[in-house]
């Protein structure tokens, strides 16, 4: 099988956070990268979820909605004047 080179620019910051996490499995970069194309190839489709990163906002609604970190309701009058 032929092989080709592709160059693409990445930040370094992010290729060496890459290539320690990729060392920890026992991978290069390479061989993550062709891991990653294959797995492209075979499902037709980017093989992970792309989403954008809530805002907080949409994070307290979440709260809200599910009762989350909720406190009592507080009102001017004392408890006994009720």
């Amino acid at each position: 099988m032929a092989t080709t080179t592709v160059q693409f620019r990445m930040d370094n910051d992010l290729k060496q956070q890459l290539e320690r996490i990729f060392q920890e499995m026992g991978l290069n970069m390479t061989t993550a990268m062709n891991l990653f194309a294959h797995a492209v190839v075979n499902q037709g489709r980017i093989p992970f979820d792309i989403t954008a990163p809530k805002s907080q906002l949409e994070n307290d609604l979440d709260d809200v909605r599910a009762g989350r970190h909720l406190s009592r309701a507080y009102t001017d009058r004392p408890s006994s004047q009720k």
